[in-house]
């Protein structure tokens, strides 16, 4: 009997989760129980993301926002009105940076920007049609029900390290 390999799946927080919350409420609660890792890696601040995938009750193994990342690394420019800037160069790339270093095996992600810097699989989500586009021809329809979705997650990757 083969052994299924545990994912470590990032999912972005702006233009994905918080656009179906319900919905990946259970996706997040179904991936850990096929053994599944979920990393929330987004642009932040992080105490707002975590009061809302707990008040939702979206499971999560770990976060990561970008914001926090260079705020602690002293790379964050703040304004008196409460605008911050962090050098481009930096912000689109954190993203790509994370994944490689925590061995993510796909990132979930509305941004195409993002995903010029990526080695990890990336999949663009689209929030109307909810399909995430993996590669040039292979789409995963996130419009199914959480558990289906996650077998064409887990089938795609697979086709994908062959």
């Amino acid at each position: 009997m083969e052994t299924k390999k545990s994912l470590k799946i990032g999912l972005d927080f702006h233009g994905v989760i918080n656009t179906r919350p319900s919905y990946f409420k259970d996706f997040t609660e179904y991936a850990e129980a096929a053994g599944h890792q979920i990393y929330v890696i987004t642009g932040g601040p992080a105490k707002a993301i975590e009061s809302f995938l707990k008040a939702w009750g979206i499971k999560y193994t770990g976060l990561f926002t970008i914001l926090d990342y260079y705020a602690a690394e002293g790379k964050v420019t703040y304004f008196p009105d409460g605008h911050f800037k962090i050098p481009d160069e930096l912000w689109d790339t954190a993203k790509a940076k994370y994944c490689r270093q925590h061995k993510i095996d796909i990132q979930i992600d509305d941004s195409e920007v993002y995903g010029r810097a990526f080695v990890t699989p990336f999949c663009r989500y689209n929030e109307s049609s909810h399909n995430c586009q993996l590669a040039r021809n292979i789409v995963v329809n996130l419009a199914l029900p959480p558990r289906d979705a996650l077998i064409q997650i887990e089938k795609a990757l697979d086709a994908l390290s062959r």
